[in-house]
C-alpha cells in the first residue's frame, strides 16, 4: 500500500514539473515575441530552447531560473543569437541584438575538395 503511495507521488510531481516546464516555455515565447517587436527585429522559427536550468532565491525561497536561447533577425537575411532569462514564470532578464549593429562577417568556404 504505501509503495502505491509513493509512485503515484512520483508520478503526480512528474506530471507536475512536465506541466510546469510547459508553461514556462509558451510564457518564453510570449515574452520573446514582445521583446523582439518592442525591439524591431524578427524572431526566428518562432521558438525558443530552454539552454540552462539552474536554482535560484526569489524572496527567499528556492526557485527555477530557466535560460531560453533564440535566434534574431535584423535585416531578414541574418541571425543572431539572442536569450531570456526566467525566474518562475517571470521574466527575469534578456539579450537581444539592436538594429545598427554590424551584420557578422561571412562564414569561411569549406575547404573540402571534391574527388573525381
Amino acid at each position: 500500500m504505501t509503495g502505491t503511495l509513493i509512485a503515484l507521488l512520483l508520478i503526480a510531481a512528474a506530471v507536475w514539473a512536465w506541466m510546469d516546464a510547459l508553461r514556462a516555455r509558451e510564457s518564453a515565447i510570449a515574452h520573446g515575441r514582445r521583446l523582439c517587436e518592442e525591439a524591431g527585429v524578427q524572431l526566428l522559427d518562432q521558438s525558443v530552447a530552454v539552454s540552462r536550468v539552474r536554482l535560484a532565491r526569489r524572496d527567499g525561497f528556492p526557485s527555477l531560473l530557466r535560460r531560453y536561447a533564440f535566434e534574431v533577425s535584423i535585416d531578414g537575411s541574418d541571425r543572431y543569437r539572442g536569450h531570456l532569462d526566467l525566474d518562475g514564470h517571470r521574466l527575469a532578464s534578456w539579450s537581444l541584438p539592436l538594429p545598427g549593429t554590424p551584420s557578422p562577417p561571412p562564414r569561411a568556404a569549406s575547404h573540402l575538395r571534391l574527388v573525381q
